[in-house]
């Protein structure tokens, strides 16, 4: 049976996509790939995601929440979370996984809005971003005030993947770039969301966090290492947490199958999956 795919905007704002129709909610806060690579909603978008989401689908109906376009200068990841409240309102209460600048968002939200928040999980995500990370964030900043996508676009890959993505990723950029340029959609939105991510600081929020919380992420994590990976669980009330050895910041593409099986079985209340990667 073919997968429901729905996209479009909600309240004209937030660009969505919802695949499957599970009798449960799963609302995904995507990364700081979603400014910098953040496209109009369209089918052929749809059709990828209900093939990545689809040991879910069956269970859940998937929600991927893009931010606002045109984001004003300032916009905190506790703004962004604001946005997203609006939206989950008229959605309904769900789960959330937030992945990397979507997990710092996430934190943010399920601080505020614990009613609409039934489980958290925080991928390739900590509770600040560490000084490497730090680093590279201040790097594409200045990138992206001078609209310089293609540098950001080949940083992102060198600090994100390891193994044959390394080396596949760049030439597959480099005939893109040729033929298409790739850009955001509004490109202030890569200013504003690198600054969000850099300032963010959620250490005093965490125990705010009522919601069971999953933090996932690689032990090489470029922007989040292993050991802030555990100081965010530790400061979460209900948390656990899941480190993949041998990958860093790109562990939710390279080690697909153990981080769908981890997050199902968290979201569906076992824990075996998660002792085995720890």
């Amino acid at each position: 049976m073919r997968t429901r795919i729905d996209y479009g905007h909600l309240d004209g704002r937030l660009p969505y996509y919802r695949v499957g129709d599970g009798p449960r909610r799963l609302v995904v806060f995507p990364g700081f790939r979603d400014a910098l690579w953040g496209r109009d909603s369209s089918r052929l978008v749809g059709e990828y995601l209900a093939r990545r989401f689809r040991e879910f689908t069956d269970e859940y109906t998937v929600w991927v929440l893009s931010r606002p376009r045109g984001l004003p200068a300032g916009h905190t990841t506790r703004d962004m979370a604001a946005d997203y409240a609006e939206a989950l309102r008229e959605i309904g209460s769900a789960s959330i996984l937030g992945r990397s600048l979507g997990g710092l968002v996430a934190q943010q939200f399920a601080a505020d809005s614990p009613e609409l928040t039934r489980r958290l999980v925080l991928g390739s995500c900590g509770c600040y971003v560490g000084q490497s990370g730090a680093e590279t964030l201040g790097r594409w900043l200045s990138w992206g005030e001078r609209d310089e996508w293609r540098e950001i676009q080949f940083d992102a890959v060198a600090v994100t993947y390891s193994g044959y993505r390394s080396m596949l990723y760049p030439p597959i950029l480099g005939v893109l770039d040729r033929t298409v340029r790739p850009q955001p959609v509004v490109g202030s939105d890569v200013v504003v969301s690198c600054r969000a991510a850099l300032e963010h600081d959620a250490r005093r929020r965490l125990v705010d966090i009522e919601a069971p919380t999953l933090v996932l992420g690689g032990a090489h994590d470029h922007f989040y290492p292993e050991e802030i990976l555990r100081e965010t669980a530790a400061g979460i009330p209900n948390a656990r947490v899941a480190v993949l050895g041998g990958v860093g910041h790109g562990a939710f593409e390279e080690r697909r199958a153990s981080v769908d099986a981890t997050v199902r079985a968290f979201l569906g209340g076992r824990t075996e999956p998660m002792a085995r990667l720890d």
